[in-house]
């Protein structure tokens, strides 16, 4: 039985270009994922895999076959590919490996069902150590991503409070210096911030200090307001500082209501003002 093991490892190793050629030819047509790829990019490693079959039957030694299907698929998961794309190839090439035995058996009378039994067993022991690499990788790669996706999300969520610190001034005085754009998402998470922040600390006085704005428009100037008015349903009253000529002169052709708004020129301005409302004021030694 070696004799005919040898000689149908010699009969695939002889037909090897003709299976490679119908194999890519075969795997690219009915996988999208393999379609993708240049048939100078698969030919190798499909190559390999015939003489790693060929070789398995001849030595009768299915471990290094099997160490290949598990570092194809490690490669397939990195590259990409879907699952379903590592069976759609793995089982042109079972059918294609079963045309090339049905060839030789009618060569050589000694091919018996046994034989065809082990080559069907290397055969599908090689599926499952693929499929089965194919799907540790493929979730480590997605553990990883999801992890990766946590940390953006921790990390942009870092970046949205330092953008928007609150800080306690003075008892019962808070500052929030806003600095750069200011769209829905931070619009949001400022109110939420500073409601929070008041309630915590019992405040009564917010300053909000906008020279570190650059646009002020109608979506911005709603955010605002929108905040003023969350403030002072909790409590507290608001000073709006740092209101440039620029964005004043866009205030007014927008026509925004700032009226219940108390409004300083600067922050100096608006502590200033926030202490006399305390009934305190700053003096000088």
């Amino acid at each position: 039985m070696t004799t005919v093991f040898t000689e149908l490892q010699d009969f695939l190793l002889a037909r090897r270009a003709e299976m490679l050629a119908e194999l890519a030819q075969s795997v690219q047509r009915q996988s999208a994922g393999y379609a993708r790829l240049a048939q100078e990019e698969l030919l190798p490693t499909m190559s390999m895999t015939i003489e790693a079959l060929a070789e398995a039957i001849g030595n009768q030694d299915l471990l290094p076959f099997i160490a290949h299907a598990e570092a194809l698929g490690e490669m397939r998961a990195y590259e990409g590919f879907m699952l379903t794309d590592v069976l759609v190839a793995v089982n042109i090439f079972r059918n294609l490996t079963w045309d090339a035995l049905e060839d030789f058996a009618a060569r050589q009378p000694a091919c018996t069902i046994e034989i065809a039994r082990i080559v069907e067993d290397m055969i599908g022991q090689f599926k499952r150590a693929m499929v089965t690499s194919f799907s540790q990788t493929y979730n480590q790669l997605y553990d990883q991503l999801r992890d990766q996706a946590e940390q953006i999300v921790v990390q942009q969520e870092t970046i949205r409070e330092l953008s928007t610190p609150i800080l306690p001034l003075y008892q019962d005085i808070l500052v929030l210096p806003l600095i750069g754009a200011i769209d829905s998402s931070r619009a949001g998470q400022m109110m939420e911030r500073l409601l929070t922040a008041i309630a915590e600390r019992q405040s009564d006085i917010v300053i909000i200090d906008i020279t570190g704005v650059p646009v002020i428009d109608t979506a911005v100037a709603n955010y605002l307001l929108q905040t003023a008015r969350a403030a002072q349903l909790i409590g507290a009253q608001v000073i709006l500082v740092g209101i440039g000529p620029e964005i004043a002169q866009t205030i007014v052709q927008l026509g925004v209501d700032l009226s219940g708004i108390a409004i300083g020129a600067n922050l100096q301005n608006g502590i200033e003002l926030a202490l006399r409302r305390l009934g305190k004021q700053i003096r000088q030694r």
